[in-house]
Order: C-alpha cells, then sequence, then structure tokens
C-alpha cells in the first residue's frame, strides 16, 4: 500500500515522481533506437498462431512441443486445473450466507497483491458484497518462457445473477511450494473486445519483460504514466502517449471539479495516484504489441479549510464504511487500490496506448 504522508509532502512526491518520469521517457527515447527488436525476457517467437484448447478440457490431445522450444514452466493443462479449481471455489464460497470467517479467511487465502487488498475490503464493508458469479469458458494465456513467481492470465465472461455479463481478466500467481493465487481481476469496458494475444503453434504466449523496448511504453513505465495522466491530463507528460478515457485523464477533469466544488464549502480538496508495489505482468499481442497488468494507488485528501464553515462536512458515504466517524473535523485521507489492463502498441506505431480494463475500491480511510 502506498505511504500516506503529509499534503506538503505529497505535493514533493509528485513533483519528484514527474522528475524521474521525465528522465524515464528520455532513457527509453534512447534505448529504443537500438534495441534489440525481440522480448526482453519472451519467447522470440511471436506469431500468430491457433489458440489452446478451452481451460477444463484436459482430454484433449495436445500437439508435441516443438523441439526448438523450452518446455513450459507451467503448462496449459495445469493452468487449465488451477483456473478451474478456483473458479469452483469461487463460486462455492460466493454463494455462502451468511459468511463465516472460515469461508472469508479461505477466500483471502486464494488471493494476493491488489486483490487480496480489494476482498480484505468486501469483509470489512468498504465495497459491495461479492455476488455468486457464473463464469464461462477461459482462453489461458500461459507463456512458454518466464522468470520470478510462476504465472499466467485467462480471459473469461462473467455473468451476475441478473444476468449481465462482463468479460475479466484474471492473473494467478504462484509463488514458491504455495498453492495458486488470484493477483489481479479486471473487468473490460462495456464494447471492449480482448485483443488477440500472439501465441507459438503450441498455445502459448510471449512474456515481455518489464523494460521491453519494442512496444510504445514499456511494461514498467506504463503505470507511473498511467498515473500522470488521471492527475494532471491532458498538459502531463502523458498527453498522447495514453488515450483519453473515463479512467485516465476523465480523473483529472474529476479531480479539477472537485477541488472548485470544495472552495464553496470550505474544503481542500487533492487526489494523487501511483504506481502500485504490486507485479506487472505483459504478454505480447498478434500485432507486435502487448497487453499489460498493472496496478495504481489513488490517495485522495479531503481538509477542513474554515472552521466552523466546514463542521459539518460529512463523511463521504463510500468512506463510511471504513470508518466509525461521521464528519470530516480535520482531514479525512482515502486510498483506493485499482486494478488496470491495457493495450500498448508495438514501437513506432504513431498509436497511443489503450487502458481497456479496470476494477478497484477503497481499501483505507484516514480520519484526522
Amino acid at each position: 500500500m502506498a505511504r500516506i504522508g503529509e499534503h506538503r509532502e505529497v505535493n514533493v512526491r509528485g513533483h519528484r515522481r514527474r522528475g524521474v518520469l521525465a528522465l524515464a521517457l528520455a532513457l527509453v527515447a534512447v534505448t529504443a533506437a537500438c534495441s534489440d527488436p525481440r522480448s526482453v525476457s519472451g519467447d522470440a517467437r511471436s506469431g500468430r498462431s491457433p489458440s489452446g484448447s478451452p481451460a477444463g478440457d484436459t482430454s484433449a490431445a495436445r500437439p508435441t512441443p516443438t523441439p526448438s522450444l523450452p518446455a513450459p514452466p507451467v503448462t496449459l493443462d495445469e493452468a487449465a486445473r488451477a483456473l478451474a479449481g478456483f473458479l469452483g471455489a469461487d463460486g462455492v464460497l460466493g454463494a455462502a450466507t451468511p459468511r463465516l470467517d472460515v469461508e472469508r479467511r479461505l477466500m483471502l487465502e486464494q488471493t494476493r497483491d491488489g486483490q487480496q487488498a480489494l476482498t480484505a475490503a468486501v469483509f470489512s464493508g468498504a465495497v459491495e458484497a461479492l455476488p455468486p458469479y457464473t463464469w464461462g469458458t477461459p482462453e489461458l494465456l500461459v507463456p512458454r518462457v518466464q522468470q520470478g513467481p510462476l504465472w499466467f492470465t485467462a480471459i473469461v465472461d462473467r455473468e451476475e445473477p441478473s444476468g449481465k455479463v462482463r468479460t475479466a481478466v484474471l492473473t494467478l500467481i504462484r509463488q514458491g511450494g504455495e498453492d495458486w493465487r488470484l493477483s489481479s481481476t479486471s473487468l473490460l469496458d462495456e464494447g471492449i473486445r480482448p485483443p488477440e494475444v500472439a501465441k507459438d503453434a503450441d498455445g502459448y504466449a510471449t512474456a515481455l519483460g518489464e523494460e521491453d523496448t519494442t512496444v510504445a511504453i514499456s511494461p514498467r513505465l506504463m503505470a507511473p504514466l498511467h498515473a500522470t495522466s488521471a492527475e494532471e491530463g491532458e498538459r502531463g507528460f502523458a498527453a498522447g502517449l495514453i488515450e483519453k478515457s473515463p479512467h485516465t485523464t476523465g480523473f483529472a477533469d474529476e479531480i479539477a471539479k472537485r477541488r472548485t466544488d470544495g472552495k464553496s464549502e470550505c474544503l481542500g480538496y487533492d487526489s494523487i495516484f501511483a504506481a502500485s508495489s504490486y507485479p506487472v505482468h505483459a504478454l505480447r499481442t498478434a500485432d507486435g504489441g502487448a497487453l499489460v497488468v498493472y496496478s495504481l494507488i489513488r490517495t485522495t485528501t479531503r481538509s477542513v479549510k474554515i472552521d466552523p464553515c466546514a463542521s459539518d462536512a460529512r463523511i463521504p458515504p463510500d468512506a463510511r464504511k471504513l470508518t466509525t466517524e461521521s464528519f470530516i473535523r480535520e482531514e479525512l485521507r482515502t486510498v483506493e487500490t485499482q486494478l488496470y489492463v491495457s493495450t500498448v502498441p508495438a514501437k513506432d506505431s504513431g498509436r497511443p496506448a489503450r487502458v481497456i480494463g479496470y476494477l478497484g475500491g477503497l481499501t483505507k480511510v484516514i480520519v484526522s
């Protein structure tokens, strides 16, 4: 979770981050000109190929792996079993009423990273309780070559009890001898279709390293650029690099409006975004770009400017579930965990990156 400092420290950190970001962008521009066209940590082969069998179909015969390619550390069958087990348990535990402490513990044990923060917030009442979902047949995106904790991503339709269907992008991680855990879930914006991910002849995807320079924005820089776009809008460093949307420049417009509205209510308002410490994962898309999974932390501060003008300033409804206070006496700080999935075009494509999926909610409230 991002460290929350005093308001003065927030502004200093914002200026410091802009300086670092500008330097990073300059370095990317220099290194991109002489970069190796292959992925840093991924499979050198990134051509388009047919998808593998759907998850759960472990009986289907698979082609014999090409001898020249390394054996994958996570097979398609293993990923299918892990995802099926997770979705099955999610259905059982999600439908349990009332939820007992043991059920909550089991649900938390199935998660990690930003997903765990959001799940814990559900149990604390910070967000609406999770309804039981019905899951469709997933498309598995399993890297043939990968480093660090093993992981894979899946794209699958999720149906709510109301019948509404959203497409989810799930990323699962296994650390050492631990079980597979859900690290991130993002829901694609309505009307958005997921990009085609490049796969080899055996159906495996290509993972990109965080510093990969074959794409317009290296995976590691996607989060800080997104944060800048959300804070500064079209006047920030990310102008033209990330497509305008409610998740980017829309946040900047919202912040500007709330600052203005707050003045009439004797309230100060500020909101900053920062890249989280959670993992960043990227896969090569069929068009030479990347599908990037990452997360941001948003910290919002509301402060009473003049007393008693704002003495009756109430805690916003979404934050009220995480505190016993009803009014803002001096200052209210809220922390939101945001999970994203974006598409980044190939280098020199001339197109901006695009945020296509999001899931988030308040995970911490501090009243002073």
